[in-house]
């Protein structure tokens, strides 16, 4: 008894010790350490703004060293949850839900399943307390969950309606309307008779969805939240460290460069778009202001359906892909297949005519916007950064697409010009020989 007792004073001991370097109380660090959470001596644990857990560097690191090992038994996926809370009912529900089909693209990387039930969960656990904070999940990940109660993401899917108004013709608010719809259509189910019987709270609801997608990862092909990963910051462009999954499942975390003193600690992260990254972390980068993997818009504009006195809803279902290469022949093929409605002659400079046209309407729409407008219909000052990125470089796809075109339409001027001037030749040729 006595050794047994000893033993729980060194370990104590021990805890207390790393937790005295890091200076900071905390339930969440303390549950972390117990379970195995190993941090380098290199690092200083503060909280932040938030009152977060924040790892800052305590001195000069060398590239290449172990900063933290979370190990793989702090990790779940929705599996184990489903498993840790042990309902029949929930386990019922995950195996109903599961037959859906409920994907974002025919891919087999595609965790929206996973993620959508995670959150469904800490729905659930947020909602139904008697029943599910009376688990072995609830019991194990208690201060994990708590921690995540902090995050919250400043996202267009949240923005007040004029707001949403205001960028109505942007592609930002299109990607808004589908992934709001993505998120409505999964409230929708869950709230249907089979699940929580009435309906959930899309702000919260929501909220959930954003956390499992931004503090997730793909371990050996299931989504699975990671505690404490989470507290670490991404940057495309101002990252200092990385992460690995290891053989045995644990998550790595190492100095991918040196790492100044007093320097924060952030994981390189994916290239996305600006628009892909505010929608779902809330952020933009400068430096990816004119980076866009696609930028879709309707082929049949508002300015289209002034200008020629559109009526027929259908052609809406029509866009193309301003960052597809040959866009201009999937654009004009398009106009070329409806010019009855468009009053067209049928000739490629006529398609090419019309796409200019289309194109002109967003130029204008962009240059009616401006830094006053954003600055009084959006209050937050990093609302309103990011939303001048967007637009910067929205704008600018729209602007080049347009260049590309005139160029294209100079072309057929230039040829046509040709074309007309060489009959005028041939005829004082033949005019002089009848003369001879």
């Amino acid at each position: 008894m006595k050794i047994f007792l000893c033993l729980i004073f060194i370990i104590s001991s021990i805890i207390n010790r790393v937790q005295s370097n890091f200076n900071i109380k905390s339930k969440f660090l303390d549950w972390g350490l117990k379970n195995n959470l190993n941090i380098t001596s290199y690092l200083e644990v503060t909280l932040n703004e938030k009152k977060d857990l924040k790892f800052i560097a305590k001195e000069d690191i060398p590239k290449k060293v172990d900063l933290m090992i979370i190990p793989k038994s702090m990790l779940f996926n929705v599996t184990k949850a489903v498993e840790l809370i042990g309902s029949k009912t929930l386990r019922k529900q995950y195996n109903e839900f599961n037959k859906l089909n409920l994907t974002y693209e025919p891919n087999p990387y595609d965790f929206r399943k996973e993620e959508s039930f995670i959150a469904y969960i800490f729905y659930l656990i947020e909602h139904r307390p008697k029943k599910y904070q009376k688990t072995k999940f609830y019991d194990i990940y208690e201060h994990y969950l708590n921690s995540l109660q902090k995050f919250s993401v400043r996202t267009p899917i949240f923005y007040e309606p004029y707001q949403l108004e205001y960028l109505s013709n942007t592609s930002l608010a299109k990607a808004t309307d589908v992934i709001k719809k993505i998120f409505q259509k999964e409230i929708d189910i869950f709230s249907n008779k089979s699940y929580f019987k009435r309906e959930l709270d899309f702000e919260e609801y929501v909220n959930y969805r954003l956390q499992i997608n931004n503090k997730g990862l793909n371990v050996s092909n299931r989504w699975t939240m990671i505690p404490f990963f989470n507290n670490l910051d991404s940057d495309y462009t101002l990252y200092n460290a990385n992460y690995s999954i290891e053989k045995n499942g644990d998550i790595r975390i190492f100095s991918k460069k040196k790492i100044k003193k007093g320097d924060e600690i952030i994981l390189d992260a994916p290239k996305k778009s600006n628009i892909r990254r505010l929608l779902l972390e809330g952020k933009t980068n400068e430096k990816l202001y004119k980076y866009f993997p696609e930028y879709i818009i309707p082929a049949f504009s508002p300015g289209l359906y002034y200008k020629y006195k559109l009526k027929d809803e259908s052609l809406r279902k029509y866009y193309y892909n301003l960052k597809d290469k040959d866009f201009e022949s999937k654009a004009t093929s398009i106009y070329l297949d409806h010019v009855d409605v468009l009053d067209g002659d049928g000739s490629d400079t006529w398609a090419y005519t019309i796409l200019a046209l289309n194109l002109k309407y967003y130029k204008e729409y962009f240059e009616r916007m401006n830094a006053s407008d954003i600055y009084e219909l959006f209050y937050d000052k990093n609302d309103r950064i990011n939303i001048d990125r967007i637009i910067r470089g929205e704008k600018r796809v729209i602007d080049r697409a347009i260049d590309k075109i005139s160029e294209t339409i100079d072309q057929f001027v230039d040829i046509q010009e040709k074309y007309m001037k060489k009959p005028d030749k041939e005829d004082k040729d033949s005019k002089k020989n009848q003369d001879l």
